[in-house]
């Protein structure tokens, strides 16, 4: 018993030593040019993430979502930052509405300015003006232009 297994222990013990030593009995492969190779397709190609341009200072491309929401179903004082509303704003005294011939845009805009983290739904700031005086630009106010009924038309930093 003994015997039988020195046998088998040398035997295996040989076996490993005998596969451990590399074959070269066999050149090695070379496929041919192209052979075998994954050619990735188009379309599953990489793409970079889109970024927002350094020029949105106001980040408005985040917001272009808002386009089409009603002013109603928007907590704007929840935006970060500076920011304003503007709703065109009716005169009052001409008699016409807007299912009147007669009727031509209102020329002035309701401004609603928002100061930065400002925690109550009320504006800081509430004028009915000429849409030629809204004053100067400010790149880092983010303006949310408004239609009649009240949906978002425009998201822009001014």
């Amino acid at each position: 018993m003994i015997r039988l297994f020195f046998m088998l222990t040398t035997g295996l013990v040989l076996t490993a030593c005998s596969y451990g030593a590399p074959y070269s009995a066999y050149p090695d492969y070379q496929p041919y040019p192209g052979q075998g190779q994954y050619v990735r397709p188009d379309h599953l190609a990489a793409q970079p993430t889109p970024m927002i341009p350094p020029v949105d200072t106001c980040r408005s491309k985040l917001y272009a979502g808002l386009v089409g929401q009603h002013e109603g179903a928007i907590f704007v004082p929840g935006l970060p930052g500076h920011k304003r509303v503007l709703k065109p704003a009716f005169p009052e005294g001409f008699g016409y509405s807007p299912g009147d011939p007669l009727y031509n845009d209102p020329p002035l805009v309701q401004v609603r300015e928002f100061l930065p983290q400002q925690s109550l739904y009320a504006p800081s700031i509430n004028t009915v003006t000429d849409r030629i005086n809204l004053g100067p630009d400010n790149e880092n106010r983010l303006t949310i232009e408004l239609d009649v009924e009240g949906y978002v038309q425009a998201v822009e930093c001014s």
